[in-house]
């Protein structure tokens, strides 16, 4: 059998075709290849994680954004509050110096009202004392600022009929009205069960004759009341005698100045309210007819 013959490199050396040693070129081949591939996967590991981390930092940045717009809205809302509190507030001082000039008018009309009648209850003194029937309007005003008909004088007065001030200065003292209620619907330990009827009546009157500067001053709380006793004591009174003047004036009488043996007790002008209101109402009836 012929030797076969070893193929040559293109030096002239035999080759190693048939699975011998590798070389140590080879070898070093190998190992860059190898090297580089793990550096390949390294990167690609780092990248990922880059990646990720990106995507994490793009998550925490819309969070943010979405935290920071809801944060926005919460300061709109909070300023749109603010601004009603301060509107509110402006108002609440506007109402209060409106409330504050209205006394202002009260205590000036009742301290004029205290001047002109003591300045003429004397000169109707002589009168008052000769005829009950002569003392008129302003006689009747000058003995209840005087303390004829005020409540201290009321205390002296036990188990008789309270004046129709004796009890709107009850209410007031005690912050009755501070609410808004009605007056025939305040409490009071001045009027008995069985005399309730004239007495809404009489409230109903005073309801219908005080003026708004009056009803304001009465509806007081009972600390300012407390620092108004004698403004309390002259508006009480001057109602009173109003209504007095109007129920004269309305049952007909030619001079409707309050005669002196006329007491403004609930019952009485209860009694008398109760009469207009009827004719009122029959009037009422009639033109509807």
């Amino acid at each position: 059998m012929p030797a076969t013959k070893k193929a040559k490199t293109n030096d002239g050396t035999p080759s190693n075709r048939g699975g011998g040693a590798l070389t140590s070129t080879t070898i070093d081949d190998l190992t860059a290849l190898t090297t580089a591939q793990l550096y390949s996967l390294s990167s690609r590991r780092h990248r990922d994680e880059s990646r990720e981390s990106v995507r994490r930092a793009q998550e925490e940045r819309d969070r943010a954004y979405v935290s920071l717009e809801q944060s926005q809205r919460w300061l709109e809302r909070a300023n749109e509050h603010l601004e009603r509190q301060e509107e509110n507030a402006r108002e609440a001082h506007r109402e209060y110096m409106d409330a504050k000039n209205l006394l202002v008018r009260v205590r000036q009309a009742s301290s004029a009202a205290v001047e002109m009648m003591g300045g003429r209850a004397a000169a109707y003194a002589a009168a008052d004392d000769s005829s009950d029937d002569e003392g008129g309007a302003l006689g009747l005003a000058g003995r209840m600022s005087s303390g004829g008909f005020s409540m201290a004088g009321s205390k002296s007065r036990k188990g008789k009929v309270p004046f129709v001030q004796d009890i709107l200065i009850e209410f007031a003292k005690a912050g009755e009205l501070a609410d808004g209620k009605k007056l025939a619907d305040a409490d009071t330990e001045l009027v008995a069960r069985k005399d309730r009827s004239q007495f809404a009546n009489s409230m109903k009157l005073i309801e219908e004759l005080w003026t708004e500067e009056e009803e304001l001053f009465l509806r007081s709380g009972a600390d300012e009341i407390a620092e108004s006793l004698e403004e309390l004591k002259v508006i009480a009174e001057t109602i009173a005698v109003r209504c007095l003047t109007k129920l004269n004036e309305w049952e007909g009488r030619t001079d409707p100045t309050p005669t002196g043996h006329q007491k403004p007790s609930f019952i009485s002008i209860g009694t008398r309210a109760r009469r207009v209101f009827v004719s009122r109402k029959k009037g009422e009836v009639e033109e509807e007819v």
